[in-house]
């Protein structure tokens, strides 16, 4: 029998209250007197929150045992819609997990009835499909099955009480199946944020992470508590109606779901109120089942169930909004709406956000990388795309490889691919387009490398988008890279556990995630910016699952107590000085403090041999991208710690030292 710690749950000193909460894709949704919110963790860590009027309540809410089914199917109505919700927030915001193809029924309505229709039908037919597969799964086969019984069992109570036993027994192994998955674990981590937070509230203590967190992670006021009360109460309610045929039996249980549901309202309106051993007995079923729908959360997904709560409370100041903010509710990103400017629907077709690369604009970095545009060269009749691709590679004609920097260019601003530059030559391009080319055009032409322009890199064969916050992945890097998958296939690692350290763009962690499959990697920038780019990249390379990002300068990000099997490092190592001789490429657009390795190129060389060994297990893979002159030396580095066996120093393609590689062995 699970145990229950009731006194943490039935807290005397708690003041009960009428907010209640649901956890919804990465976030949580409250619903308070007046205001209903949501709150979410995007991928890229920043919070969103929207925030809107709670419609007004129907006179039949006053009414008991009635207001039971009305409130089950209000919440039934809001619960899909605000799954919905947080599934189109997921897909406008982080396209590279979340963004699915529209069905065909989908894009029928779409095109027949417009983007808000679409929406409407949608969600109702949304909410019509889960309660006709929940009344199939939940009330018809249960009885059917049972149904088979009749021939051995003549007593009428005992084939109902076997259905009731059947129905919950189906319902518990549900969720046990469901729970195993990893995006329900999270929903559950979500659930379990809910209730320590509204557990803290109803106590009077400060809302933060840390007081939130000493409360159980079980409700008295749950929904999992609801549906039990229901299967309960349907289970003893219909083993009073006898055994009549099929579909009358199953005709009756549907049509006295509202009865059933009436009597579950108010017997957890009672629960949620009071404290004795009868509230205590009928709560037990529906706190077991809470065990298996909620899992501890993070502080994170606290600060998020937190968020939501204070934006719903009466003396909140947190105004009606939608957008990006901060832990306590202030906007810290405004960003347009397309559909409530009324956006032309060609130019949103035009491009994707994933086709179209907008990691600069996102980073608030176009200012910075791109110059004012200059006139327009052409007139309508000859601005087609032929004639702008050899203005194009005129400019570029005095810069390397200008001819193809001018096409990959035309292929970004156009949304084209290179054998319809050929096929449309003769088409005239749109006035954004054609804008967008002349700018980027010029761009390159001050010496912006073409991967910021377009915002993207290959890597390894993956693409990886970049920006000035995070250095251009380069082949050199790629030697690294090898070296090391070569090794932990030679290991046979089962699950390896890998630090990316200076990850950057997060070619290296996304990579190797991307290589081993079970693998757990970690990837660590002191750069926020260039996290955020690297949490986007995992996205885009569906390995984000794998992949834990960490905010830190060097092992500072790290916990004292962490361990890893590989640590893979790309530091900054050039020497001060020599960075202002580098290409204007690099001196002048990529970021400083990631090339700039101190006087000698070796400060964090020496960071890493001092403390490396301390997280690394023994026999663990260490493995640097050197300078090429910069080998013996940080040979000599880690030879002095004397926790190290040999120290390799290997070369690129071009013969130079390029990588160290040991194990540490004490």
């Amino acid at each position: 029998m699970a145990k229950i710690d009731y006194d943490k749950i039935f807290i005397k000193e708690a003041c009960p209250t009428t907010i209640g909460g649901q956890a919804i894709m990465e976030g949580v949704m409250m619903q308070g007197p007046e205001r209903i919110a949501i709150a979410m963790r995007l991928p890229s860590d920043e919070l969103y929150l929207s925030i809107k009027k709670k419609p007004e309540e129907p006179k039949s809410m006053k009414i008991p045992v009635i207001r039971g089914g009305v409130a089950f199917f209000r919440s039934l109505v809001l619960g899909m819609s605000t799954l919905m919700e947080s599934g189109s927030i997921l897909e406008k915001y982080a396209p590279e997990e979340y963004t699915e193809e529209p069905g065909k029924i989908e894009k029928w309505i779409d095109k027949k009835f417009g983007p808000k229709a679409t929406w409407n039908i949608m969600m109702l037919l949304t909410v019509i499909f889960a309660v006709v597969i929940t009344i199939a799964a939940f009330i018809i086969f249960p009885t059917w099955i049972v149904n088979y019984l009749k021939h051995w069992i003549t007593n009428n109570i005992a084939l109902n009480l076997i259905e009731g036993v059947l129905r919950i027994i189906m319902f518990v192994l549900y969720v046990l199946g469901i729970s195993r998955m990893q995006d329900i674990h999270k929903l559950f981590q979500y659930h379990g944020a809910e209730h320590k937070t509204i557990h803290c509230f109803e106590n009077g203590i400060e809302l933060t992470p840390e007081n939130a967190d000493q409360f159980t992670t079980l409700h008295p006021r749950c929904g999992t508590s609801f549906l039990m009360f229901v299967m309960i109460i349907s289970l003893l309610l219909f083993s009073l109606l006898g055994w009549p045929d099929l579909l009358l039996r199953i005709a009756s249980r549907i049509l006295l779901i509202p009865v059933i549901a009436g009597l579950s309202y108010e017997l957890l309106k009672w629960a949620g109120r009071a404290d004795n051993m009868m509230v205590r007995i009928l709560s037990w079923p529906g706190l077991v089942m809470q065990k298996m729908t909620t899992a501890d959360p993070t502080r994170e997904q606290l600060e998020v169930a937190i968020l939501a709560l204070k934006a719903v409370l009466p003396d909140t100041k947190i105004p009606l909004m939608y957008g990006f903010v901060d832990k306590d509710g202030n906007r810290v990103k405004d960003f347009i709406d397309e559909e409530a400017i009324g956006k032309d629907d060609r130019d949103i077709d035009r491009k994707t956000e994933e086709e179209s690369i907008e990691s600069i604009e996102e980073d608030g970095k176009t200012s910075e990388v791109i110059p004012k545009p200059k006139p327009k060269r052409f007139t309508y009749e000859t601005r087609t795309v032929e004639n702008a691709l050899r203005w194009g590679e005129a400019v570029l004609s005095m810069i390397e490889n200008g001819k193809n920097d001018a096409m990959l260019i035309m292929n970004y601003a156009s949304g084209l691919s290179r054998s319809q530059l050929i096929t449309r030559a003769k088409e005239v391009m749109r006035d954004d387009d054609f804008e967008e080319y002349q700018k980027r055009i010029e761009a390159r032409l001050t010496g912006t490398p073409l991967q910021y322009i377009v915002g993207i890199q290959e890597f390894m064969g993956r693409p990886f988008r970049v920006n000035p916050s995070v250095l251009i992945p380069r082949l050199d890097t790629e030697v690294l890279v090898e070296h090391v998958i070569k090794i932990i296939e030679s290991k046979n690692l089962e699950r390896p556990r890998i630090l990316d350290m200076c990850t950057g763009s997060g070619a290296i962690g996304v990579t190797l995630a991307g290589k081993f499959p079970d693998a757990i990697v970690t990837l660590t920038d002191e750069s926020g910016e260039a996290l955020k780019t690297a949490v986007g990249n995992a996205g885009l390379n569906r390995v984000n699952r794998q992949c834990c990002f960490l905010i830190g300068d060097m092992f500072e990000a790290l916990h004292e107590e962490s361990e890893f099997d590989v640590i893979v490092c790309n530091p900054p190592y050039i020497e001060t000085d020599v960075i202002d001789t580098l290409a204007i490429e690099v001196r002048n657009h990529e970021p400083r403090k990631a090339l700039d390795g101190g006087e000698d190129g070796l400060k964090y060389y020496r960071i890493i041999a001092e403390n490396v060994a301390d997280y690394l297990t023994i026999g663990g893979l260490l493995a640097l991208e050197i300078g090429a002159d910069q080998g013996d030396s940080v040979k000599e580095l880690l030879d002095k710690t004397e926790r190290f066996g040999k120290v390799l120093i290997l070369q690129d393609l071009a013969g130079l030292d390029r990588v160290v590689i040991t194990e540490r062995v004490k």
